[in-house]
């Protein structure tokens, strides 16, 4: 899978643009703040209906427009496809098409898969739960586009029950058995998407990192859940477990006004070598994790959708060590299309293959030589 062109219209400082990409390697260079990361962003809007950077569609809209467009002509192994997405702010709403047919959010997501890797991504071993968790889902989301839909359900059904534990104030309401069947069922079946994912992408990382780390380190991703968890439990047992832990922590959650059990406390442990990489991994362990969990992330893809996804590597060069920086590149030459932003040219010496250079200014991008 490669995307052969895109096009934009009132997309942040873009007012209309039309890109013919590379089908191998594409590199974006200019200096900060003007426009190098919204390309990428727009890729990543075009195959996800949504942004990496705001949870606000308003803030894409180009200053004095009322919406924006992205296009992208998408070429598979199965044919080419057209796909357009239009955002308006008044009347509020987001359009999705492929080849020119109207389609639902549903219907639309899952035609093409990005990988993203930013400067950010460096936090997920040292950051909260919520980060890890986030990293996970997303995940899940791309290969089953109504995951998202069941996460957003589960944070309806939490909310509601939170409510319902406050206006209690410490006392346990009856109320409250309906709404723990319904976040159980759900709960469980986020829990068990989360721990397959988990499987997959625990023995690809592994193998990803022993060879980055040339076989001195071995690292284990392992699920901590609120419940206890047996080895190979279904949807029916997580179901039990939920509503068991829920029953035990009732006067808990009473006191304290919050649901204490399900998916949204659960967390994911890395270990290196046998040790917490949260607790003790040095700043050069967790660039080498989180480099695994992004190589992976493009194997797992490639493995549940049969095509290799799209990289969107936003100056991650620059949070690289030469190390690192040359195993990256040595792992998805030739495999992956990749979009590369940097501040300087030579940030892209490593790359042994040709691809296109583009210098971006103020929202204007001058295509430049083939770069080899």
């Amino acid at each position: 899978m490669h995307i052969e062109s895109l096009r934009l219209h009132n997309f942040r400082n873009y007012g209309r643009l039309e890109l013919p990409l590379d089908e191998r390697l594409n590199f974006f260079v200019g200096e900060n703040a003007q426009g190098k990361t919204n390309l990428l962003e727009a890729l990543f809007y075009a195959a996800t209906g949504r942004s990496f950077r705001t949870r606000n569609d308003g803030e894409l809209v180009r200053w004095g427009q009322d919406g924006f467009e992205i296009a992208v002509r998408v070429v598979h192994k199965r044919g080419a496809e057209q796909l357009h997405l239009l955002y308006r702010q008044n009347p509020k709403e987001k359009l999705y098409s492929s080849n020119g047919l109207q389609l639902s959010r549903s219907e639309y997501l899952g035609r093409f898969y990005p990988v993203l890797f930013t400067p950010e991504d460096l936090a997920i071993v040292k950051g909260s739960p919520q980060q890890r968790r986030k990293f996970f889902d997303e995940q899940i989301s791309k290969i089953y586009p109504l995951y998202e839909a069941e996460l957003k359900r589960f944070s309806r059904i939490l909310r509601q029950r939170n409510r319902l534990l406050r206006q209690g104030e410490g006392v346990v309401s009856p109320e409250l058995e309906s709404w723990n069947e319904q976040l159980a069922v759900l709960g469980a079946r986020i829990m068990q998407r989360r721990l397959f994912a988990l499987r997959r992408l625990s023995l690809l990382s592994r193998l990803t990192h022993r060879r980055l780390t040339g076989g001195e380190e071995t690292l284990v991703l392992r699920y901590r859940a609120a419940i206890p968890l047996q080895q190979g439990a279904g949807e029916a047992e997580l179901k039990e477990g939920i509503l068991a832990a829920l029953r035990e922590q009732a006067r808990q959650e009473a006191r304290l006004g919050q649901t204490l059990v399900g998916p949204h406390r659960d967390d994911i442990e890395f270990l290196i070598n046998g040790k917490s990489a949260h607790l003790f991994a040095s700043q050069g362990q967790q660039r080498t994790l989180v480099l695994a969990l992004k190589l992976a992330e493009i194997e797992y893809i490639r493995g549940e959708s049969g095509e290799f996804p799209l990289l969107l590597l936003d100056d991650v060069f620059s949070e690289l060590d030469a190390r690192r920086r040359k195993l990256l590149v040595e792992s998805i030459e030739g495999k992956v299309q990749t979009m590369v932003t940097a501040t300087a040219a030579e940030r892209f010496a490593l790359f042994r293959r040709s691809g296109r250079l583009f210098a971006i200014t103020r929202g204007e991008v001058v295509p430049g030589e083939p770069y080899s």
